[in-house]
């Protein structure tokens, strides 16, 4: 069975919207002609997609099995035509990379402007994010590569490297913090400190949490929670919490008297994580990323901690 990619978009673009009205508009189509595209998809697929009501248009079962796919598809689409445009026009098309805040504080925007020079017809994009939320981007097609730290297992994609520098976390403060100086300090007296972090389940968060676990000491409660590094690094430097940061994002320190984030030395914390460079599997790298990819390749070696 093979699916039309107009009749994919179509559905793809209800299911952004919301709504066959508001879908249509955007479609630039009538409503009853989008309602006979979906029509013809349910008819082949032999199953309704979509629940029709008043407010909208919301997902059957059988939908939603297929938004992941949907988006996936019409992902691939663009980057096979993104890929033969980069071999007719010499260097035309568009890399689409995420990565780590440490990374691209540190040696992605050289590796970026390494690519350019060589290909100056490509336009990159890059995404800022944490290691659990590229990923996902990566797997539905939303990127073509992913710099992340290293994780245990990622289903459907492929680790093309990582690095051989190991980077720690640091138990992080800012210059106003009671704290600030001190170098006779151990995890177990950090208990009633405040904190700002990222949220539960992502792997910053899940690697302190471990911190105090293995030594059979309460978790503190985060007072702050947010994906945000901008953020948590502004309420750290600050002076008002302890944060846990690798020392790419707070080095070099800040150019502003007192707003300088510094590591608070204990006795019994270290920790170490690697950077590795994700693909999808069996997923085909146009000429471009292929050339981003050998790039990204020399700034994960040759990082230095």
């Amino acid at each position: 069975m093979l699916l039309n990619l107009r009749e994919i978009h179509a559905f793809q673009t209800i299911v952004d919207c919301g709504s066959l009205g508001k879908a249509a508009e955007v479609l630039h189509v009538t409503q009853p002609a989008l309602s006979r595209i979906v029509k013809r998809l349910e008819e082949q697929l032999g199953v309704p997609l979509f629940e029709r009501h008043q407010r909208g248009a919301t997902l059957t079962e059988y939908g939603a099995q297929l938004a992941p796919h949907a988006r996936l598809l019409l992902n691939e689409s663009a980057r096979a035509v993104q890929a033969i445009e980069a071999l007719r026009g010499m260097g035309r098309g568009r890399v689409r990379v995420g990565a780590v805040a440490s990374a691209l504080e540190s040696f992605v925007p050289a590796t970026v402007e390494r690519l350019l020079q060589k290909w100056p017809g490509l336009q990159a994009s890059v995404e800022e994010g944490l290691t659990e939320d590229l990923l996902a981007q990566l797997a539905r097609g939303e990127i073509d590569l992913a710099l992340t730290f290293d994780v245990p297992t990622a289903p459907g994609l492929e680790r093309i490297t990582e690095g051989a520098w190991q980077e720690g976390c640091y138990v992080v403060l800012g210059e106003t913090h009671p704290l600030c100086g001190r170098t006779d300090m151990r995890l177990a007296d950090l208990a009633e400190q405040r904190w700002a972090l990222v949220p539960r389940g992502l792997q910053p968060r899940e690697d302190w949490q471990q911190l105090f676990a293995e030594r059979q000491l309460p978790v503190p409660a985060a007072s702050v929670e947010s994906k945000s590094i901008n953020l948590l690094r502004r309420l750290v430097a600050g002076g008002g919490y302890l944060g846990w940061m690798p020392r790419a994002l707070f080095e070099p320190p800040a150019p502003n008297p007192g707003q300088a984030i510094r590591i608070l030395p204990l006795r019994d914390v270290q920790t170490t994580r690697r950077y590795a460079l994700y693909r999808r599997q069996e997923s085909h790298l146009s000429p471009a990323t292929g050339a981003l990819v050998e790039e990204l390749l020399v700034g994960v070696r040759g990082v230095v901690g």
